[in-house]
């Protein structure tokens, strides 16, 4: 079935979107849906955030909470085959380079990042579900006037690309509207 990135701004519709294609596909396929978050709850605001999306999500979804292994996730996932929403790449990426820590360099930084990204991409080509990667465009933005947050720009914007590249299917989302790239 392949990967389906869904692309956007911040509260620009991506997992509604992705949301409602998987409950669509799952009931016309008859598949489960598994959901992989990656956010962490570190402070109040992000708390409530992952409130608010596993209120909205049905419970008879699988929910992961995997915030660095996503490609070991995805493994112990494809046993079956279902719709898997991963929500959200930017966050994982996020995840990884703080784990490197803020001294980390950029090669050491897009060497890890693109190593679990190539897992992903593995791990997806073995599997007999649809992965829909829920991802933040954050390369359209102003260049920053840190280092850290242009590196991560950069970094996202090549994972996009690569990801873009092994997509079968491609959206940017505006407005709560999806426009098909690929």
């Amino acid at each position: 079935m392949g990967i389906v990135l869904v692309l956007g701004g911040t509260k620009t519709g991506k997992t509604t979107f992705a949301e409602n294609r998987a409950k669509k596909l799952s009931t016309e396929l008859n598949l489960p849906v598994k959901y992989i978050a990656t956010a962490r709850a570190i402070d109040g605001e992000m708390i409530d955030r992952i409130i608010k999306h596993r209120e909205k999500r049905p419970s008879h979804w699988v929910t992961v909470e995997e915030p660095l292994k996503v490609s070991k996730a995805l493994h112990s996932l494809k046993v079956e085959k279902s719709l898997i929403i991963l929500d959200c790449l930017t966050l994982l990426m996020t995840n990884i380079l703080f784990e490197k820590g803020e001294n980390c360099s950029r090669k050491e930084a897009e060497k890890s990042v693109f190593m679990e990204l190539d897992r992903i991409i593995a791990e997806s080509d073995e599997m007999d579900s649809e992965l829909i990667i829920i991802s933040n465009q954050v390369e359209n933005g102003l260049v920053s006037e840190h280092a850290w947050a242009r590196m991560f720009q950069d970094i996202t914007g090549m994972s996009h690309q690569k990801l873009a590249t092994a997509a079968a299917e491609v959206y940017m989302m505006n407005a709560g509207l999806a426009q098909r790239l690929k």
